[in-house]
């Protein structure tokens, strides 16, 4: 029973090693209660179609602890991406945002990298002014193209040829001249015999183990953040190229959340957190992942750091809001003063503008001025006399005059339009009643499908997978699937813009 409860104990409440548990018990051999603890964690392993160095398969524990700490993680992500991609891409708001994000960026990789560059030519690279610098500066410049490839090419699929267009932009230049890693890593702990740890894949491994890289990348069914993150670690666990091999662990990690059901806005957020970590915390974990195959190591280290790192993006999107509402509140127009007019019947100061009154008066001035007889009677009033009379008095009272009409003339000014046509569009009376009729006449038509084709079916013009993930509020994967689906009913046509597909209308009876 006592054993059962420590490997609850070391599983659920702390996902420790075998070090951590004898630490902890304070016994000399801690072998009886660790093969308790394997023998729970077993019955939540999931294998990876992924291979270490020394070709073990990489397992992952998916007991309820750290499926509470996934599922958490991919719903903050959700809820981040979900209001950073409600904010209008014109607005201040989405500036301000964006800017605190794009300088978080640049400023972790000059921490990483030890650039040492300040925060002028940080501020140069994001207003894109930056055309030459040193090559190691030049990096935050490549970087930012890096990002924007992902943004461009989300829909492409994740592989060779993808990594190497990307690896080309952050190294800033057109074509590659090499690729992968052809020397070995001279780091010591490389040339030891016996339990070899090692800090990056022999030069003969390289290739394979990023094969099945973009194969996991492709068939896995992990959710995308644990995809993501292995992705993460795999590249560090290979280091695959002579530079920047954290620098693309990263990039990838950001390709894969986009590619999978985030969209293009997950690509703004600071993800690049992950590589200021303590380093000495990562190594050590990378040791222990080397030596069990169990990456739920560092799935449980890395996903409890990225929980923060969410609540710190959305904390910076509300503080954005606020302080976007906080400036419109106290704006205040200094092409038009104020008067402040004291109101003797009570303590209260009321403002009034003066330019307001003034066009009110100007607009009552210019108003048709109608004139009216107004006719007063006045009714004479009885005088007290001793013998009182009583004295009907009737009053003629005259017509009252009809008021004249005044012709006022009102000249319009003809607004002429750039385009020389009105788009075509259904109302939306019409677009509900073409939406319900196309469910009746095709019963392979979805929902949403459906919805979506009722108001976009213009002939000639072209739609997006983000067209239909923005109108239905529905992750990129599902948006993907049902412009798909539509195509295959031959509602659209598929084609293929440089990088993007888009989608047209087929005519249909």
């Amino acid at each position: 029973m006592a054993g059962n409860d420590y490997a609850m104990r070391f599983t659920e409440d702390k996902y420790a090693t075998k070090l951590e548990v004898g630490r902890e018990l304070k016994v000399s051999s801690v072998d009886p209660f660790w093969s308790n603890i394997l023998s729970y964690r077993s019955n939540f392993y999931h294998y990876l179609t992924l291979r270490t160095i020394e070709k073990n398969m990489l397992l992952f524990c998916g007991c309820p602890a750290i499926n509470s700490l996934v599922n958490n993680l991919e719903n903050k992500l959700i809820r981040v991406n979900r209001d950073y991609s409600m904010v209008l891409p014109n607005s201040k708001q989405f500036k301000n945002i964006n800017y605190t994000f794009q300088k978080e960026i640049l400023d972790l990789l000059n921490e990483f990298e030890q650039l040492s560059v300040d925060d002028g030519f940080i501020s140069s690279v994001m207003r894109e002014e930056v055309v030459s610098a040193i090559p190691t500066n030049m990096l935050l410049v490549n970087y930012r193209k890096s990002l924007n490839y992902i943004k461009r090419s989300f829909v492409n699929p994740i592989d060779e040829d993808f990594l190497a267009e990307l690896y080309a932009k952050l190294l800033g230049t057109e074509e590659l001249t090499s690729f992968y890693r052809t020397s070995e890593d001279r780091n010591p702990e490389n040339r030891v015999l016996i339990d070899r740890i090692y800090t990056s894949a022999p030069v003969n491994l390289i290739e394979p183990m990023m094969n099945s890289l973009f194969t996991f990348i492709s068939s896995s069914t992990l959710s995308a953040s644990m995809k993501a993150i292995v992705t993460f670690f795999y590249i560090n666990l290979i280091k695959p190229f002579a530079q920047y091999s954290e620098e693309v662990a990263v990039l990838m990690a950001k390709a894969v959340l986009a590619h999978e059901s985030f969209g293009d806005t997950i690509v703004d957020l600071p993800l690049e957190r992950l590589l200021v970590l303590p380093k000495e915390e990562v190594a050590r974990i990378y040791v222990e992942v080397q030596k069990t195959a169990d990456i739920t190591y560092f799935i449980d280290y890395v996903f409890k750091h990225l929980n923060k790192y969410c609540d710190a993006f959305m904390d910076a999107i509300a503080q954005a809001k606020v302080q976007d509402v906080r400036e419109d509140f106290y704006q205040v127009d200094e092409e038009k003063p104020v008067a402040e007019v004291e109101v003797p019947s009570s303590n209260k100061v009321e403002t009034m503008d003066l330019f307001a009154a003034q066009d009110e008066e100007e607009e009552e001035e210019n108003q048709p001025v109608i004139e009216q007889k107004v006719i007063e009677v006045q009714q004479e009033k009885e005088e007290y006399k001793p013998e009182p009379v009583q004295v009907k008095q009737e009053v003629e009272q005259p017509a009252i005059e009809a008021p004249k009409k005044k012709t006022v003339k009102v000249t319009y000014v003809q607004e002429e339009l750039a385009v020389a046509y009105i788009p075509v569009a259904l109302d939306e009376k019409q677009a509900v009643l073409l939406e319900q009729d196309l469910l009746e006449r095709d019963p392979e038509l979805k929902k949403g499908e459906a919805k979506f084709y009722a108001r976009h079916c213009t002939k000639g013009k072209k739609y997006t997978i983000a067209q239909y993930k923005k109108s239905l509020h529905c992750a990129y994967e599902t948006a993907r699937t049902s412009m798909d689906h539509l195509t295959e009913l031959l509602y659209y046509r598929k084609e293929k813009i440089k990088n993007k597909y888009v989608y047209i209308p087929v005519e249909r009876e």
